[in-house]
Order: structure tokens, then sequence, then C-alpha cells
């Protein structure tokens, strides 16, 4: 999940729609994980659901720590 860490301001938001095409899954499927415990919660920002880059670029660091070397 590398390719784009380089493009997220640690201090920035990512919209939904963004999140969900930088994972390239759909908006429902990312509602389900963050539901269930398994990707980063959004914050509401503004009345959408926002996500802190920051915790998006954690979430990446973990995925790679789990990925066979």
């Amino acid at each position: 999940m590398t390719r784009f860490e380089t493009d997220l301001n640690p201090n920035g938001y990512t919209t939904l729609a963004n999140t969900a095409k930088l994972y390239d899954v759909s908006t429902s499927t990312l509602r389900r994980y963050w539901q269930k415990g398994e990707f980063p919660k959004p914050i509401i920002l503004f009345g959408k659901n926002r996500f802190k880059n920051s915790d998006l670029l954690e979430y990446n660091a973990e995925l790679e720590s789990r990925e066979p070397s």
C-alpha cells in the first residue's frame, strides 16, 4: 500500500470516496470494514466522512508489517 503514502499529508484528511479508490474497494466495503474494526474509523468533517491521513498511513504500516518478507 505504499503507492500513495507519499501523496498523503499526515496532517490532512481524505474523503470516503477517495479512500475507497486508494484501496480499490467500494465505499460500502470500507463502511463494513470500519464497522467490524478492520479499518480506521472516519471522522465527520463538514458533514461528510473523512479519514485522517495519519490513520491511513498507520494502517498501511500495519499491513506492511503483516506481509511475509
